[in-house]
């Protein structure tokens, strides 16, 4: 007979006896059995546990956060969908084979062998231990929550020291060199229109400091590019759901981050240079040929080929669009401090006054003139006056979130 657990899983039970009704009584006994806690406890594994802890978390963000009142709601909130993606990687690393802990039942699932497990993981990779730790951390409570388990072996086991790496900047030299490859190579395999959009986005996040899902949200409605300051409206970020593909998500990474930034005079010829001769509010700035938003996972990988390209000139680790985010952020740090940058950049403020009394100006800071100078270096074309007035570097470089 097919049963189905307390955790949605279905497994097979059988009995055998003289006759069949003595067989019948026994299988009803063997399922009162395997139905109580032990042995959901017995027969279930970690990765089903983790699997049906993230489809509900999955589900719930989702339900929440495509709600059009969902920024304004106050209590707590499931993880936004883009942060999800963190989740679901933890869950394939627990359910590889091999090398997984997913087929471990959960009455084997010991604080020993759990943290074993993870410490071997954290020697390859401490981030993607912690990001481990987290999802086991929460599927188990869960379990005990529910009646699955008496005890949560999680609940032992030591966390995961992450060292994270010094933020990288990227040199005028490099961003040369990045859309030189792009906009000259003739090996670069990818479309006129491709190219053009790819440089823009470039510039975008250089003159910026938004992030690469912000950017791949934009629509034109969210930009005002006539007026004596033009600006573009941070509201939403781009995210890819599992069955869905990627879509806009109507709030942006955090509360902090919606904001108002005032353009440099490079971006806005950038933004001007791919605006259609034709167009809606609601068209999306970087749109595929079927009017789709253009995924930014794929434009990674031209950003990636541009590196190949490179002979050696640019290192892999140095270039992402999270890395043009950085260098932007440093560059307002340098001149404005970290304060300024954090605004710009959308960052939540810190400290009790500023989190409880100080309301948030819509418009970040203007930090035109020093983005604008960082724009231009990309090009080669900074003046050696303006190139000087810059303050040396502190030390240290901010980090981008």
């Amino acid at each position: 007979m097919r049963y189905r657990d307390a955790l949605g899983a279905y497994h097979w039970a059988s009995a055998v006896g003289p006759t069949k009704t003595k067989a019948t009584s026994d299988l009803r006994d063997k399922l009162d059995t395997l139905t109580g806690t032990a042995q959901i406890a017995s027969v279930t594994t970690v990765g089903e546990l983790c699997e049906r802890w993230l489809d509900r978390a999955l589900a719930e963000s989702s339900a929440y956060w495509t709600r059009s009142d969902a920024a304004e709601r106050r209590g707590s909130k499931p993880p936004r969908p883009q942060s999800m993606v963190h989740s679901v990687r933890a869950v394939r690393n627990i359910r590889a084979r091999p090398g997984g802990i997913g087929d471990l039942r959960l009455n084997e699932a010991t604080t020993l062998a759990l943290e074993t497990w993870l410490f071997e993981q954290a020697e390859e990779s401490r981030g993607r231990a912690a990001e481990i730790r987290i999802v086991l951390r929460k599927a188990f409570h869960g379990a005990v929550r529910l009646g699955l388990l008496v005890t949560d072996p999680m609940a032992g086991v030591d966390s995961i020291n992450r060292t994270d790496p010094r933020p990288i900047v990227l040199k005028p030299e490099e961003l040369r060199a990045i859309r030189s490859i792009l906009t000259t190579s003739p090996n670069m395999q990818a479309a006129h229109t491709t190219v053009r959009n790819l440089d823009a986005l470039i510039v975008i996040l250089l003159g910026t400091g938004m992030r690469v899902g912000e950017a791949g949200a934009l629509r034109w409605s969210d930009l005002d590019l006539d007026g004596h300051d033009p600006t573009v409206t941070i509201s939403g970020t781009q995210v890819e759901l599992k069955g869905k593909g990627v879509l806009r998500q109507d709030v942006p990474k955090t509360e902090s981050s919606n904001r108002t930034l005032l353009l440099p005079p490079s971006v806005v010829d950038a933004i001007e240079g791919i605006r259609p001769a034709w167009w809606k509010p609601t068209d999306w700035v970087f749109p595929t040929r079927n009017g789709t938003p253009w995924n930014t996972g794929n434009a990674a990988k031209v950003l990636d080929r541009v590196v190949e390209l490179s002979g050696g000139a640019l290192q892999k680790h140095r270039v992402s669009f999270h890395k043009l985010r950085s260098t932007a952020a440093t560059a307002i740090d340098e001149e404005h401090g970290q304060e300024i940058a954090g605004l710009v950049l959308g960052h939540k403020l810190t400290g009790i006054t500023r989190t409880h009394y100080i309301a948030r100006a819509p418009m970040a800071p203007d930090v035109r003139h020093t983005l604008e100078r960082l724009v231009r270096s990309s090009l080669g074309t900074a003046r050696v006056g303006e190139q000087e007035t810059r303050k040396p570097a502190k030390g240290q470089h901010l980090r981008a979130v």
